[in-house]
């Protein structure tokens, strides 16, 4: 583990389910208001209209960004592990880098939902003190390795503490 590591490529499969998702809400938001329209006829139906139109036009422009961002975001999450440290990068527009002492780190969970279940895909959970930080989208047995060798650094760093 003393090198960068890149997520998984299955993970953008994963990330456009969610962003159809993130689309699928803006239709209900958009037939709930369109109901309302139906159920109270002395509403304002201007009003409901040109909310329904600003709601579809973010909905376009969310879907279409989360999806041309996509690959450009799988390039930019990578993380390292050594015996030092566990080491975060990620974002595209706005870089950010988490650098956890191995000895701060507390519990290491593994977290599958059913969209990450589809792919065989967990995330890596680093807890520490101050907060928690995820690794998205780890292959299964990756993330059981990964968690093994994060308690084991722990508990060394721990001990020799």
């Amino acid at each position: 583990m003393d090198k960068v590591e890149k997520i998984p490529k299955e993970i953008k499969t994963i990330w456009r389910i969610n962003a159809i998702f993130d689309f699928l809400i803006f239709l209900i938001v958009i037939l709930g208001m369109a109901l309302i329209k139906m159920i109270f006829p002395g509403i304002n139906k201007d009003f409901i209209i040109i909310s329904q139109v600003v709601v579809s036009i973010l909905a376009v422009i969310v879907i279409v960004s989360e999806l041309v961002l996509i690959p450009y975001r799988w390039n930019f999450w990578t993380y390292y592990i050594d015996e030092r440290q566990v080491e975060l990068h990620k974002g595209y527009f706005f870089r950010k880098q988490i650098v956890i002492p191995i000895a701060r780190v507390q519990n290491v969970t593994l977290k599958q939902g059913p969209i990450l279940r589809i792919k065989d895909l967990q995330k890596v959970i680093v807890v520490t003190a101050a907060g928690k930080s995820e690794i998205e989208g780890i292959e299964s047995t990756q993330a059981e390795q990964l968690k093994e060798v994060i308690m084991k650094l722990a508990q060394e760093a721990k001990n020799d503490i």
